[in-house]
């Protein structure tokens, strides 16, 4: 495995990547996912370590947000990769090609969780967008748990006429059913089983929509589910799956963000799907 922490350097040795997985660090088996099924497509492969301040909606996320360099990178290093970059923070924003944000996709960027997290999108799409110029690469890797962030990052593709596929990957979860992330290190364990609650209503949301209940009453009785839980519902919606707008008769994804003391989770499933 390749270390690079200059972006220069990097450019400079004209990699040919063929996979490219974006994280944040403090990785967990579902980041680990993506690399195996980015082995079991290509090699090339190349992940990136880089915590951006721009996509945190306050600045103590930011700075709670856990930093675990060196376990990073023993598990990369494990698992088995080809590049890992870990630009630093000036040199990344000061990359020549920044986000044009005349072509920003708003009817994406700032509904769901984007209402709730003003400009959090759009600083996801300017990372993304610098290091899609940066890696060059033909696939990108990501789970399906930030779903929206896939739909945001399709439209980004689309803008620029990038030819790079996106591969996504299944939601990676525990054994109560809670989908991994970075933020529930900041939960109890009975917080983490009370989260369970999360899939349980996504679970619920499907077994209702088969039984043929509307998604209005759908919606309602989920709403209500959570007036009766220490969890606070942020929003439940089901949507479109493939423009996550209001769609009743197409592919459907129920989405959810919930707030369990002052950590916000989210997650969803496909409702119904022809694919």
């Amino acid at each position: 495995m390749k270390i690079y922490r200059s972006i220069e350097k990097f450019i400079n040795s004209k990699l040919q990547v063929q996979s490219f997985i974006p994280t944040m660090g403090n990785l967990h088996q579902g980041h680990l996912s993506l690399i195996t099924k980015a082995k079991k497509n290509s090699g090339n492969i190349c992940v990136s370590l880089y915590v951006n301040e721009n996509q945190f909606t306050n600045k103590s996320d930011f700075d709670l947000y856990p930093i675990t360099l060196d376990k990073d990178i023993q598990s990369l290093k494990k698992i088995g990769i080809d590049y890992l970059l870990i630009p630093e923070k000036n040199d990344i924003e000061n990359f020549s090609n920044p986000f044009d944000t005349k072509l920003e996709p708003k009817k994406i960027t700032d509904d769901l969780c984007g209402k709730y997290r003003p400009g959090h999108f759009l600083a996801v799409i300017d990372i993304i967008h610098r290091f899609f110029q940066i890696i060059k690469p033909k696939n990108i890797l990501l789970g399906r748990k930030d779903y929206q962030q896939i739909i945001v990052i399709k439209e980004l593709i689309k803008i620029y006429n990038y030819n790079i596929n996106i591969i996504s990957a299944d939601t990676v979860r525990n054994k109560d059913g809670l989908a991994l992330s970075s933020r529930n290190n900041f939960l109890t364990k009975e917080e983490i089983k009370i989260a369970s609650e999360i899939q349980s209503s996504l679970l619920l949301s499907k077994k209702l929509y088969n039984d043929n209940i509307s998604i209005n009453e759908i919606t309602a009785m989920i709403n209500e589910l959570f007036l009766q839980s220490f969890i606070n519902l942020e929003y439940f919606t089901i949507r479109d799956l493939k423009t996550l707008q209001h769609r009743n008769d197409n592919d459907l994804i129920a989405l959810i963000a919930v707030y369990l003391g002052d950590i916000r989770l989210i997650d969803n499933i496909i409702i119904k799907s022809k694919q």
